[in-house]
């Protein structure tokens, strides 16, 4: 028996059980001198009698006239066949009422079963089982309409995710082997380990980056590879500083979400400045709370820093798509420095 026959079968006994239930606490004095046990079980067996006529409309209007008519437009057909089932299962129902009270009561009825008056009885006896039956299925349907929009949206939220990535990596690829070239040009002596360290940050980036998260320790290891890189390329007038204060270097955080700030701080900050440059980097995680501050000196001269390029642009919407209202991020450009400020909160996103 599969679950969905199952969950009709509990609902419709419950439905039942709460007929008999209803008539049994407000039974009339007449029915009182027959015992309990006795008198329950009379309820019970006379509903089950009659409530095939009760069910019937709801299965003939969700599984055939709403399908087959109202969905197509075929209104003036839909109320038609609607209106014939009831008819059908009000006679049906009116029929079996004599036989059912002889059965179940051990007397026979002594008026007539197709009254006006008794043929509305049993419609306001039918209808209350359809509209709650459809009630039912229309806010399950609704449900699992709910849950297939969410799972769609979640679907269509990691594509996006997972596009930003692939746009990210070919991007950073493309400014690290400019940096490579510039460097095999010079036949400088720092080529070789560069390309050792460019291949350790691919392989981070292929590997490891398709997991929705990671430990911060890793995030933390590709950036100071990635510092190592660039230090090859400058001489002693580039200053960085790196402090981290780390509570748990096992705190999990999205991939590739703090690497892009750095990587913008060597593009638009040190390669473009004439002068004695720095780039400090603050890294505070404390309970969950992930506070990254990144400072990189720059010439007043210097155009302003495009905060729309593909780095920025894809990582503000991976935090946008990972974090929603769980970070903060502040990007301030001055004339001698520009500042990004980012605040997580790793725990909100966990719960």
């Amino acid at each position: 028996m599969s679950k969905r026959i199952l969950q009709h079968i509990i609902f419709w006994l419950s439905f039942i059980l709460l007929y008999v239930v209803t008539k049994f606490l407000f039974a009339p004095p007449s029915a009182l001198a027959i015992p309990p046990v006795e008198r329950f079980f009379r309820y019970f067996l006379g509903e089950v009698a009659l409530f095939p006529w009760k069910i019937i409309p709801f299965y003939f209007l969700f599984y055939y006239s709403i399908p087959t008519f109202f969905k197509k437009k075929k209104y003036g057909k839909f109320a038609i066949s609607f209106i014939g089932i009831i008819v059908l299962c009000l006679i049906g129902h009116r029929s079996l009422v004599a036989p059912v009270s002889y059965i179940v009561y051990g007397e026979t009825t002594d008026f007539n079963v197709y009254s006006l008056k008794r043929m509305l009885y049993t419609l306001l006896d039918i209808l209350p089982a359809v509209g709650l039956a459809a009630s039912v299925k229309l806010l399950m349907g609704s449900i699992a309409t709910q849950e297939k929009e969410q799972t769609l949206e979640k679907e269509k939220l990691a594509s996006e995710l997972n596009f930003l990535k692939a746009q990210t990596n070919p991007h950073f690829l493309f400014n690290t082997l400019n940096n490579l070239y510039g460097l095999a040009r010079k036949q400088d002596a720092n080529t070789a380990p560069s390309i050792l360290k460019l291949s350790n940050i691919m392989r981070y980036i292929l590997y490891e980056c398709s997991a929705p998260l990671i430990p911060v320790k890793s995030e933390l290891k590709i950036i100071e590879d990635y510092i190592q890189l660039e230090r090859l390329r400058y001489d002693e007038r580039l200053n960085i500083k790196f402090n981290k204060e780390i509570d748990n270097e096992d705190q999990q955080i999205a991939p590739l979400i703090l690497l892009p700030f750095v990587e913008n701080a060597f593009k638009h900050g040190v390669s473009e400045s004439r002068f004695d440059t720095y780039i400090h980097l603050d890294l505070k995680l404390e309970n969950g709370a992930l506070k990254f501050n990144i400072q990189n000196s720059k010439d007043e001269d210097d155009p302003p820093v495009n905060t729309n390029g593909i780095g920025l642009r894809n990582v503000k919407r991976q935090l946008d798509l990972v974090y929603d209202r769980a970070y903060q991020l502040k990007i301030l450009p001055e004339k001698e420095k520009y500042t990004i400020d980012l605040a997580i909160d790793l725990n909100q996103y966990d719960q």
